[in-house]
């Protein structure tokens, strides 16, 4: 296939296709392969101008393909768009796409939803528990804003880097990107479960004593006595309890949602905890 030049233009519409419309189509068979088709349609249309050459190149561009839709697909979609305008073979721009969706989603996956996404949506609903407006409308700026910007730029570096993309992401560097974003999430989630998860014991132990012939009661309030032992011991015990089910025991977050109700409704009914 001979080369063919891109015009911004074209470029600026595959971009917005992708943005608006990556997940078209979406399917348990192929997942996000008509969005992705769908978004190439511009850039195929310039550099397979022949009717058969651009069927092939259409239902090609319909294989299986599914990555992380803000970090993953929009260099995979560069990286295409210069391969598709340096003249290269089907089997290459295939080749790239399954190259990269595998890896991308992984890092993608880890910094986006477990990393970022933690974050702001933890500062969101902290502000939303207290009342304040500011909450969701921060989340929502959060959200549109850097995606926005993050996938047009991974879109235009990607295509200015084309095939040298893959040897820029080899597999050690994009294991070290995901195990570092992980154990990052981890600890900001984690910092913010005092403030969200909020759990209490209202009990008191009584004790009685005889002092010189006269009696005394003492009332010890077993949550004050845990604060100063281990500030927010239990909510700390409970995120704990729900991370290790879901990633020991392989539990669904529905599951784990429902034992915390049902242990919250019967220990609040006893008494033991608010």
């Amino acid at each position: 296939m001979a080369a063919k030049k891109l015009s911004p233009a074209v470029l600026r519409q595959t971009f917005l296709r992708y943005y608006f419309a990556s997940q078209l189509g979406w399917n348990y068979e192929r997942m996000q392969s008509v969005g992705y088709c769908y978004g190439m349609l511009p850039i195929l249309k310039v550099t397979h101008p022949d009717p058969e050459d651009f069927k092939e190149a259409f239902i090609t561009n319909l294989n299986f393909f599914n990555t992380n839709p803000i970090v993953g697909t929009p260099f995979i979609m560069g990286a295409h768009a210069a391969l598709e305008e340096a003249g290269a073979s089907l089997d290459t721009t295939e080749g790239l796409k399954v190259g990269l969706m595998g890896p991308l989603a992984g890092v993608g996956d880890t910094i986006v939803w477990a990393l970022y996404n933690s974050i702001i949506f933890a500062l969101g609903a902290n502000w939303g528990l207290q009342g304040n407006i500011f909450g969701p409308i921060f989340v929502v700026i959060m959200s549109v804003i850097p995606f926005t910007l993050v996938r047009w730029w991974q879109f235009s570096w990607a295509y200015k880097q084309g095939e040298n993309l893959l040897t820029s992401f080899g597999s050690g560097a994009i294991g070290k990107i995901t195990e570092a974003a992980t154990i990052i999430g981890l600890i900001v989630v984690g910092g913010f479960a005092p403030s969200i998860v909020s759990v209490t014991t209202p009990l008191k132990l009584t004790t009685s004593a005889t002092v010189n012939g006269t009696a005394a009661t003492t009332n010890v309030v077993v949550q004050t006595q845990l604060d100063a032992i281990v500030p927010y011991l239990l909510p700390v015990l409970f995120v704990f309890l729900t991370y290790w089910l879901l990633k020991n025991k392989g539990w669904s977050p529905i599951k784990a949602i429902g034992l915390l109700v049902v242990v919250g409704f019967v220990l609040g009914a006893l008494g033991i905890l608010l």
